[in-house]
């Protein structure tokens, strides 16, 4: 299972890591407006943790 915790408590897992990666990239357009330019996908993929399902 692919996981990455926000340092503001968003939390998203799925067994996909296309699917964090979309859901983090949702939530910082969302609730972090002015990291959208930094965060990339590639940047996602580097705070991915795999953890035990």
């Amino acid at each position: 299972m692919n996981q990455v915790t926000c340092e503001c408590g968003f939390a998203t897992r799925a067994p996909q890591e296309d699917q964090v990666v979309n859901d983090v990239l949702t939530h910082v357009r969302s609730d972090h407006p002015d990291l959208v330019g930094d965060v990339t996908p590639d940047v996602v993929r580097g705070w991915i943790e795999v953890v035990p399902d």
